[in-house]
């Protein structure tokens, strides 16, 4: 298992159907351009594309108008052996805001968020990216419904394009479509996706598999695809126990806990130990558990994560993770997303706000990237990085336990299954094992307070998966790892070694 050493936290577009490149056979509104980009300090000659694409909805009907955004290799001969990589983020439901300008072929300048800030109405400036993955793969970022330029064509299909269902569906008919107006049917096929992402990717690629196409390998950015068993939620004792290593590590690099001369690796090694070993069991034991044991644990808990032994004794030995980054440091707040990142101790939003507000800078970024770089023109209709109420309507499944069904307390026939009762999200990327030649990689970053990097290390234990074809990587970043400016060259290096079919 990698881990990588200590880091701090942190063109003109034209509508064109005359080039060379397959991009212009996409049946729909198309904007195509040619460029050149630095990329590992190589020149590398790319076409772009914004392509619109008809997405069907259960009943078969055209309902949904699904643009994506893909760069192509302008110079390499035989595109049978280079990779494509279907890209997306979270939410639900982002559009590709993040990973775009992570992994694509350009990003903001370096000085253009602090020149935002003083003033938004300031052009906003790009440069070529010397981390993209385009030097080795053809790279097609993926907008969702109702985010980015893609739009519902039929309102009555929007709760299905809004569930694990519809939604991963519309991946699935992109993938499709895509790979054949390019051309690429025959190239490897890789998914990623970060945090919610996780289980886009793992239904889509159990249905592609379904559907008889090979998938060679999955990328997986702050996995939530076991989410129901590590969520924090009351009396949950497995994830109060995978949760720990995260609150450890975060002490530590606030300077709240001793390591006691360890590495970080080792330091994390040792926290996950103790969380398996003897946290777990204690949790288990509960109230059964002798005094002496308990003030023992408790004891070693606040080592751990400087709480005080007494808050463990008088809370079952327990922390939740949102209590966790409100106390260790006085009348300060750590962010869920990075724990390294301290904040005034400030009432939060409740869900359903618009998340917007936050992601100013991102949506300048993606609407000034469209129009200035990529020449994109589509009146009436403006770059949009969160589907309206998507997160408060996101439809997770009303169905049953398979266990609560085999009792008779309820009907199998009750709806899909959701995490919140039972899923098999887990069981569908063990599925994809199968094939031989199937592989994939989760990237973790150790202070990511959502997806922490405890599940992650529970998710391969309890999985079994093929170990010569499945790994984790630990970055010192939050939940978007790629998004650090400092882990980002890393986290590209295992990139690139992964899609050469070379496990780091």
């Amino acid at each position: 298992m990698r881990f990588r050493g200590l880091l701090a936290s942190a063109f003109l577009g034209v509508v064109a159907t005359s080039l060379s490149a397959p991009a212009a056979a996409a049946s729909g509104r198309n904007f195509v351009s040619e460029h050149t980009a630095t990329i590992e300090g190589e020149p590398v000659s790319y076409v772009a594309a914004v392509e619109e694409y008809k997405v069907k909805d259960a009943d078969g009907d055209e309902a949904l108008s699904l643009f994506a955004t893909s760069y192509v290799r302008s110079d390499v001969k035989d595109t049978k052996k280079r990779p494509v990589v279907f890209l997306f983020n979270g939410g639900p439901s982002a559009a590709a805001l993040g990973l775009h300008t992570e992994l694509g072929p350009r990003q903001p300048t370096e000085d253009s968020r602090e020149r935002f800030k003083a003033n938004s109405a300031e052009k906003i400036e790009f440069a070529d990216n010397p981390d993209s993955l385009l030097d080795i793969a053809d790279l097609v970022f993926f907008d969702p419904a109702e985010t980015g330029f893609s739009r519902l064509l039929k309102e009555e299909s929007r709760a299905y394009f809004y569930s694990t269902t519809g939604d991963p569906d519309s991946v699935v008919q992109l993938i499709r479509q895509w790979r054949k107006a390019h051309g690429r049917e025959d190239s490897p096929l890789y998914i990623l996706g970060e945090s919610y992402g996780s289980i886009r990717q793992v239904v889509a690629g159990s249905q592609l598999r379904r559907e008889g196409v090979k998938l060679d390998g999955q990328i997986i950015f702050g996995d939530s695809i076991f989410l129901m068993e590590t969520s924090r939620r009351a009396h949950n004792i497995v994830s109060t126990a995978v949760s720990l290593p995260v609150l450890a590590m975060t002490a530590a690099y606030h300077g709240k806990a001793d390591m006691r001369g360890m590495s970080l690796k080792a330091y994390l090694d040792e926290a996950y130990r103790f969380s398996m070993e003897e946290y777990l069991p204690a949790l288990a034991m509960g109230w059964s558990l002798s005094e002496s044991k308990r003030k023992k644990v408790a004891g070693e808990l606040e080592r751990y994560t400087s709480i005080p032994q007494s808050y463990f004794l008088e809370h079952d030995l327990a922390i939740a993770k949102h209590i966790f980054n409100r106390t260790l440091i006085p009348g300060k707040a750590l962010n869920a997303n990075d724990t390294r990142v301290v904040e005034e101790a400030t009432s939060k939003k409740e869900h359903g706000g618009d998340p917007t507000d936050a992601y100013r800078f991102e949506q300048a970024v993606l609407s000034s990237y469209m129009q200035d770089e990529l020449g994109v023109k589509l009146d009436g209709v403006e770059y949009r990085i969160f589907a309206p109420d998507s997160f408060s309507s996101w439809e997770w499944g009303q169905g049953c336990s398979d266990y609560v069904a085999g009792a008779g307390l309820c009907s199998p026939d009750w709806g899909k299954r959701t995490p919140f009762v039972d899923y098999d999200w887990p069981e569908q990327l063990k599925a994809a094992f199968a094939d031989p030649d199937f592989r994939a990689m989760i990237v973790s970053g150790i202070y990511d307070g959502l997806s922490s990097v405890g599940t992650h290390r529970y998710l391969q234990s309890q999985l079994g998966f093929p170990e010569d074809r499945f790994e984790i990587r630990e970055y010192e970043a939050g939940h978007a790892t790629a998004a650090d400016p400092e882990a980002r060259p890393f986290v590209k290096a295992d990139l690139r070694t992964f899609l050469n079919c070379e496990m780091p």
